[in-house]
């Protein structure tokens, strides 16, 4: 590109770099019910957990997942209690839900 008066490519690449980080969210995830075990899969990897909602800020993350907990709690047998109470909420760019 000409010098001066044009974007050069490499201020692209940053900008979209810059893009990246300032649009990412935050995933609420839990881990998986295993139906036939009746029970939570809490051991498998972060990658294998569900992806129970996104969000724009992690404070927003944490109060609807504080929230849930709260409404589910009357009901200790209740085995959705138990998945939010394990549940995080991540950046949905963090290795860990990728498999990385």
């Amino acid at each position: 590109m000409r010098a001066g008066g044009n974007i050069e490519i490499t201020d692209l690449m940053r900008f979209g770099h810059l893009a990246a980080a300032v649009f990412a969210g935050w995933i609420l995830i839990a881990p998986s019910i295993d139906c036939a075990r009746r029970g939570l899969q809490r051991e498998t990897p972060l990658s294998e957990w569900e992806h129970m909602d996104t969000f724009t800020t992690q404070q927003g993350c944490e109060s609807y997942r504080a929230t849930v907990i709260e409404a589910e709690k009357a009901d200790s047998k209740n085995l959705y209690n138990a998945r939010y109470a394990y549940s995080l909420c991540v950046r949905d760019d963090d290795p860990r839900i990728k498999g990385e």
